[in-house]
């Protein structure tokens, strides 16, 4: 490990620490070549079972991110020898990247990187790099899942097709439609809300609850705003937030994922 200066071991601030679209996540774990002990993923924030945001490998071998927008999709490229290097890194001048992350882990002598993508252009973009004289090539995902949402008749998507974390609707249910981009294919719709629940030391924290529905379908919101108490602690949300999910697969190379919609309905004001 170098010297003088010491990296932190289990936890180096990224730049990826806000999100406001949070993908799925399957279930299939991708090594790229075990002779290199060189394992490369797609890494997303997506929500635990309380809601809050976490990164977890989707076990896919391309990152999928959305043009002109932030992506919360990165790479993770471990190796198994915290000695070995990253080098001769090599993409398209539209794809701007960085290394955004790096952890350590002594009990395996490995060493996490992540890196984070930004780019205007739609299109699929090559990611090369070598480890020990070994070349790499991942795919860069830039096209866009989702062409269109719309709830009630409003319109939820961005020009790019991105779900938002700041709809405020005073609506309490609405028909959701989507049209897919080109290349996708919808898996199925899900309507994730929150319920306030108690633990066994009398602490409230909402948990997220994911239902099925469909496209084309009404769907009915939530009513219950997002509450936390812990001992002298009380925080009380003026709105209650339904999430509605889009799963997709990308039918070039079959890999899936997602787009999710916030709405946050308004039920609770001083005034």
């Amino acid at each position: 490990m170098i010297k003088g200066v010491k990296y932190l071991k289990k936890f180096i601030v990224s730049a990826l620490a806000a999100a406001f679209i949070i993908s799925a996540v399957p279930t299939t774990a991708v090594t790229v070549n075990a002779a290199t002990k060189v394992d490369v993923n797609e890494t997303t924030q997506v929500l635990s079972k309380r809601g809050v945001l976490v990164y977890k490998a989707t076990g896919n071998s391309m990152v999928t991110i959305t043009p002109g927008v932030y992506a919360k999709n990165v790479l993770s490229v471990t190796i198994n020898d915290e000695d070995a290097k990253i080098k001769n890194i090599k993409c398209s001048s539209k794809l701007r990247y960085k290394l955004t992350y790096r952890e350590y882990e002594d009990k395996t002598d490995s060493v996490t990187y992540r890196f984070s993508f930004f780019t205007k252009t739609a299109k699929r973009y090559k990611f090369k790099f070598k480890v020990d004289d070994q070349e790499y090539s991942i795919f860069i995902n830039a096209t866009t899942p989702v062409a269109r949402a719309t709830f009630a008749g409003q319109d939820l998507s961005t020009k790019y097709g991105l779900g938002t974390v700041n709809y405020v609707t005073e609506l309490s249910k609405g028909k959701f439609a989507v049209q897919m981009g080109k290349g996708y294919t919808l898996e199925s719709v899900q309507v994730g809300r929150y319920k306030n629940v108690t633990n066994e030391s009398k602490e409230v924290h909402p948990t997220l609850y994911w239902t099925t529905s469909a496209n084309n379908k009404t769907i009915k919101l939530s009513g219950e705003k997002q509450v936390s108490e812990d001992r002298d602690i009380l925080e009380s949300s003026m709105y209650a937030t339904t999430i509605i999910r889009v799963n997709y697969r990308y039918t070039k190379n079959n890999t899936t994922g997602c787009v999710d919609y916030y709405l946050n309905k308004i039920v609770d004001s001083d005034n």
